[in-house]
């Protein structure tokens, strides 16, 4: 059930190590498998990633649930960059949720701020915006860049109500 081989792995269940970057520690079984970090209620359970022995970078990465505000937190350099928060809004950059009508995705930076959606030369990529699942509900409302025409297409009521090109 355990074995500790000859290059210092543990091995718990098989007698295989994982990936050569990730084979220290290896858990495996015929069923689900999974690791569980078991903290208090008002505390946290980590996950760090160090590459010394004293001071910050002993967390240069981190993934860590926060049990007093059921938050899960992850750092890169010593840290916070994406929070997840109780009520499932995903916040990059900031610890603070945007406006309650739309909060469910908040994006800061003290500089210049953006997200980049990045399609074929040939395809199109877009916001969609749905009220339901199924038919012209998922595309009730878009923001859609064509490439293939470099055209830009915003619809309403799931018809192109303004389309921009290089003419206009």
């Amino acid at each position: 059930r355990m074995r500790i081989d000859e290059e210092g792995r543990l091995l718990l269940g098989t007698t295989t190590e994982g990936a050569v970057a990730a084979d220290d520690l290896t858990i495996a079984t015929s069923a689900h498998t999974g690791l569980t970090i078991r903290s208090g209620t008002s505390s946290n359970g980590s996950l760090f990633f160090s590459d010394a022995t004293s001071g910050a970078s002993e967390y240069s990465g981190y993934v860590q649930y926060v049990h007093s505000d059921n938050s899960l937190k992850f750092g890169t350099n010593t840290s916070e960059r994406m929070l997840i928060d109780s009520a499932g809004r995903l916040l990059l950059g900031t610890t603070t949720q945007g406006d309650v009508a739309a909060d469910n995705l908040t994006i800061a930076d003290s500089g210049h701020c953006g997200i980049t959606i990045r399609s074929g030369s040939s395809n199109n990529g877009g916001i969609f915006f749905a009220d339901g699942t199924g038919g012209n509900a998922l595309y009730e409302g878009t923001i859609q860049y064509d490439h293939n025409n470099n055209e830009l297409y915003f619809r309403t009521a799931a018809l192109i109500a303004l389309t921009l090109n290089s003419s206009q």
